[in-house]
């Protein structure tokens, strides 16, 4: 599994969209030829939570893969 993404510091919000006050996380999983991409809810309104889960999220997913 190969896990692509941008610096954070110079975007926080990096894979976050906010519909009608609700953070989504929106991602994109490459394995081989084949890629996938996910967008699934945080369920909080709350921008630091919402971080705190997508960062989990990434952390999960590849416990040994850093962020490029």
């Amino acid at each position: 599994m190969h896990l692509v993404s941008k610096e954070q510091e110079s975007r926080p919000n990096h894979h976050l969209t906010n519909n009608n006050g609700t953070w989504w996380c929106q991602i994109t999983i490459h394995q081989g030829p084949f890629s996938r991409r996910l967008r699934f809810s945080l369920k909080t309104g709350n921008l630091e939570r919402a971080r705190a889960l997508r960062d989990q999220v990434f952390e999960n997913l590849a416990p040994e893969a850093r962020v490029a």
